[in-house]
Formats: C-alpha cells, sequence, structure tokens
C-alpha cells in the first residue's frame, strides 16, 4: 500500500510542477501580450495625432485654394473689362 500512495505523491508532485509551467507560460504570454498593447495603443495615438496635423493642413490648404480661386476670378474679370 505504501507503494500506491508514494506513487500517488509522486504523480501529484508531478501534476503540480506541470501546472506551475503552464501558469508560468500564461503569465509570460499574458506580459508580451501587454507589451504589444500598449505599444499598440501608442501607434494608435501617434496615427491620430498625425491624422489631427493633415487635417488642419488641408483646412489650411483649402483655404489658400479658395482665396487663389478669388484672385484669379477678379484677374480675370478685369481683362474681360480690359477686352469691351
Amino acid at each position: 500500500m505504501e507503494i500506491f500512495s508514494i506513487n500517488k505523491e509522486i504523480i501529484n508532485v508531478n501534476r503540480i510542477e506541470e501546472l506551475e509551467e503552464k501558469i508560468d507560460r500564461l503569465i509570460e504570454s499574458y506580459r508580451v501580450i501587454k507589451e504589444e498593447n500598449e505599444s499598440l495603443k501608442a501607434q494608435v495615438e501617434a496615427f491620430q495625432n498625425n491624422d489631427k496635423d493633415l487635417q488642419g493642413k488641408i483646412s489650411e490648404i483649402r483655404g489658400e485654394r479658395e482665396l487663389l480661386i478669388e484672385k484669379v476670378q477678379k484677374i480675370l474679370e478685369k481683362v474681360e473689362r480690359v477686352e469691351i
């Protein structure tokens, strides 16, 4: 009977060691995923900031374009008056 009890203890110890290894792997996987998540969050934030900058530049260029169109229209009006 004692042999069976020693075998059970060995099996239990082996099982506990396996569980500890699995837990260690899970903890490491969690750490890696957490680091990747933080990196991705930083990238998203950078993209959002770049998007805001680009939106501002687009608005600025649109304003400049409208100003140029107005100036060209005034020049065309002057040219039409001269031809008449």
